[in-house]
């Protein structure tokens, strides 16, 4: 499997996790490759920035294909350079756009910034991936959130986020003549997949989506539970309606892949302010995997979701590896899942 979202860390928060642990997991689990994001700290934007991250992952001598994103801001001059990168470099797979604020500081939530990013992109004649983080600022609603009772974080992002970003941001890519292919990250909707579906009867570049095992498998009540904070992500977990709707796309072949996201924290960070965002992704991979084969997904549509598909648009030719069926829950202090794993184990 190539995981194609994971924030490894490093740097200045090696506390959550260091990119020789990252991969050292990755490997024990039989990922084949990993794509790193950039909204490290500091963050992935400059050439120097990727020279140095690249330098680090290969002193970690891993068998794991690390592939990273060069991130973006509103600045032309950073973008061209970015794009220069990707072109220079095989590892740099890709570009990042967080259209809403999520964990750091590369939002660019401005529809006149948003245009500028794909204007200098289209100038720049890029015809690479560019992954979007789709929640639309504008949306948010702050003040509903209440730490006492974590599921209000849902109502912050509402679902209304992730379809009006992912609406502006095709309207964007058309009306800039966009080139390459636009990657809508961690999609938590049936809807969303959707619009995305009927876009691509009109448009004259690539959209694909990408979706992970908490929205997969997870919903939103959950979070009523005493340990609700830890399921803290974003976009947040949606309706059991909307969980079970997004995995049955997925196994009638109308998500382009899995990603897990995996976003590692202490334990401190996710019960105490600013209560991040974010879970562990690799450890829940065996369990998904197991589910997927459960539900009657077959092995053909397992490689393209988990491999094939992502290898044909990245353009990379990675040797696939299978998951081990392996616990590394305890790898890392939050666990979100593992309890909720075992509870779904005892009443089989």
């Amino acid at each position: 499997m190539i995981d194609p979202h994971v924030h490894l860390r490093g740097g200045k928060q090696q506390h959550k996790e260091t990119l020789l642990h990252g991969l050292r997991v990755a490997e024990k689990i039989g990922l084949a490759a990993v794509f790193d994001m950039p909204n490290t700290i500091p963050p992935i934007l400059r050439r120097s920035d990727v020279l140095q991250r690249l330098n680090t992952a290969k002193a970690a001598n891993s068998s794991v294909f690390y592939g990273l994103y060069c991130g973006l801001t509103s600045d032309p001059a950073q973008i061209t350079e970015a794009v220069e990168c990707v072109r220079e470099f095989q590892q740099i797979v890709g570009l990042k756009l967080f259209a809403g604020k999520s964990t750091g500081n590369l939002s660019i939530p401005n529809t006149v910034s948003q245009h500028k990013v794909f204007q200098t992109l289209t100038e720049n004649n890029y015809r690479g991936v560019l992954a979007i983080h789709c929640e639309n600022e504008a949306d948010f609603l702050p003040t509903k959130w209440d730490p006492t009772h974590p599921i209000t974080h849902t109502k912050v992002r509402p679902p209304i986020a992730e379809i009006h970003s992912i609406t502006k941001m095709i309207g964007l890519a058309r009306e800039t003549g966009f080139k390459g292919t636009l990657h809508v990250c961690h999609i938590s909707l049936p809807e969303s997949v959707k619009i995305i579906e009927t876009a691509r009867k009109d448009i004259t570049f690539q959209i694909t989506c990408g979706a992970t095992p908490h929205h997969l498998l997870l919903w939103d009540a959950m979070m009523e539970n005493a340990d609700g904070l830890l399921l803290k992500m974003n976009p947040p977990l949606r309706s059991k309606s909307d969980q079970t709707a997004l995995m049955q796309m997925l196994l009638d072949g109308r998500i382009d892949w899995i990603e897990t996201d995996h976003a590692p924290h202490l334990k401190k960070e996710k019960l105490e302010p600013p209560y991040a965002s974010g879970v562990p992704g690799f450890p829940v991979l065996p369990y998904l995997f197991r589910t997927l084969r459960e539900k009657g997904a077959s092995e053909k549509l397992i490689n393209h979701i988990t491999h094939n598909r992502v290898c044909e648009v990245f353009k990379l030719d990675i040797p696939n590896r299978s998951i081990n069926d392996v616990d590394v829950f305890d790898e890392y202090e939050v666990n979100a899942y593992s309890d909720w794993i075992k509870k779904r184990k005892q009443t089989k």
